[in-house]
């Protein structure tokens, strides 16, 4: 009979201990539907909620908009941010994973950039990358130059239209992100948007420094940074300049040469001058061709004699070109190679008649007077109609031929011009533009002294 006890004893135990591990299990079970209420265990189901985000990380909605961040070939693998919410993501991927444009046509991975507006394809197994597709709702703009940031009302200002944009929008550069702040002047920009809002912001083309040393030389004169940046050299002087490489040429009293150097985004690139130098002084063997007879051609306000080559030293020299009937011409030129051939064309002065458009009225009449003798003996010959066409179109042949003839005379020689002479040329012609003189230089006639970003908006 006591051990029957005993024996009932421990069952009721044993009942009473499963009964315990059942109302735990419903407790947990209990207090995460509890939580979800507002009541429960908060801190264990926090870490379950934690656990269950981490996994649903990887969720991709069809439809959803996302911004390529980086894209690691390497690796292989991807990462993304919504539009919508910000929220990152990153994938892998591998050969089977589609890389499409917006039209679904197949694409090389590496032909995406940061900041494309895509659209993913996701395995619910594998959480790879099936495809990712440019996105056909957004718009594109590519090579922006002329642009404007106003940051109080977050507009970003492509020409005249402005777009709005997320205060917290990442620019991307290369490897980095930037803000607005570190944008250089001469930057060239890739937008992607939607209506008028802007989603992205990337540099295409970014600037890095030229750092001078050594300046003491040639302080006054001017360095010329490829065939676009001129700048007047100072003491220890730092020029910003689009990434590249660069022909960089510089002279004065005499000294000067050549050297080619590498601007790398976002870095600065030292150069000293002493090593351009060279033995000196040097001369340059400057042949000038005036279009019009008798013209007075000043060098540094003396008057010189360009029937023959003109010595010059290395260095910049003040250009005068003076003729009766005709504008002043007065430029900058650098000396920096053993001879140059330019050749100089005047714009004649408003309301004036020069000896040279007699000259031109005069060609133009003999011109014309032989398509019309031609005429005459057609129509001694055939019929009146058609030898009126001919005449027609014999003089808008011979004027088409004048004006071309004009533009050749007008043109610069490229006989040993290479990078040192400034673009005087380009500069004297840019007014005969507005003559139709047709010499293939800038039509503003500003000169060679614009600045670089004055050159950057054309």
């Amino acid at each position: 009979m006591g051990i029957q006890k005993k024996f009932l004893f421990l069952c009721v135990v044993c009942s009473a201990a499963l009964m315990f591990c059942a109302c735990s299990k419903r407790s947990v079970g209990s207090g995460i539907v509890q939580n979800r209420m507002g009541s429960g265990a908060s801190v264990k189901t926090e870490q379950i909620v934690q656990a269950e985000d981490e996994t649903e990380i990887q969720e991709v909605l069809e439809g959803e908009l996302y911004i390529l961040t980086k894209l690691d070939t390497e690796r292989k693998t991807a990462a993304f941010q919504k539009v919508t919410s910000g929220r990152q993501l990153q994938y892998g991927f591998d050969t089977g994973t589609r890389f499409l444009n917006k039209y679904g046509d197949s694409r090389a991975a590496e032909s995406f950039l940061a900041g494309d507006v895509v659209e993913l394809e996701v395995s619910d197994s594998t959480q790879k990358l099936l495809s990712v597709q440019m996105s056909d709702q957004v718009w594109v703009y590519e090579d922006i130059v002329n642009y404007s940031v106003d940051e109080s009302i977050h507009a970003f200002i492509i020409g005249q239209t402005k777009y709005s944009y997320d205060p917290g929008m990442d620019i991307f550069s290369g490897e980095e992100t930037v803000g607005f702040a570190n944008l250089g002047e001469s930057d060239v920009l890739r937008a992607v948007g939607m209506d008028n809002e802007l989603i992205s912001l990337s540099v295409s083309k970014g600037h890095g420094y030229l750092a001078l040393a050594n300046t003491k030389l040639f302080e006054g004169s001017l360095i010329c940074v490829g065939d676009r940046i001129f700048e007047e050299v100072k003491q220890d002087m730092q020029i910003e300049a689009p990434e590249g490489t660069y022909l960089v040429t510089v002279a004065n009293d005499g000294y000067g040469g050549s050297k080619e150097v590498v601007i790398k985004r976002d870095q600065t690139t030292s150069l000293d001058l002493d090593e351009l130098k060279g033995a000196g002084p040097k001369v340059c063997k400057v042949t000038f061709d005036v279009s019009v007879e008798g013209a007075v051609l000043f060098i540094d306000g003396k008057k010189a004699d360009y029937s023959k080559p003109v010595d010059l030293k290395y260095g910049a020299h003040t250009i005068t070109v003076e003729a009766e009937g005709y504008d002043v011409i007065t430029k900058t030129l650098v000396a920096n190679s053993e001879k140059a051939e330019i050749e100089i064309a005047l714009n004649a002065s408003s309301g004036s008649k020069t000896e040279t458009d007699d000259k031109k009225e005069e060609d133009t009449k003999d011109k014309e007077e032989k398509p019309k003798q031609e005429k005459e003996d057609k129509n001694a010959n055939g019929g009146s109609g058609s030898n009126s066409g001919n005449s027609g179109n014999g003089n808008q042949n011979n004027g088409s031929g004048n004006n071309n003839g004009s533009g050749n005379n007008n043109g610069t020689s490229q006989s040993d011009y290479l990078t040192t002479l400034y673009n005087l040329l380009t500069s004297m012609n840019g007014g005969n533009n507005n003559s139709g003189n047709g010499s293939g230089s800038n039509s503003d006639g500003s000169g060679a002294n614009r600045s670089y970003d004055d050159l950057r908006d054309e």
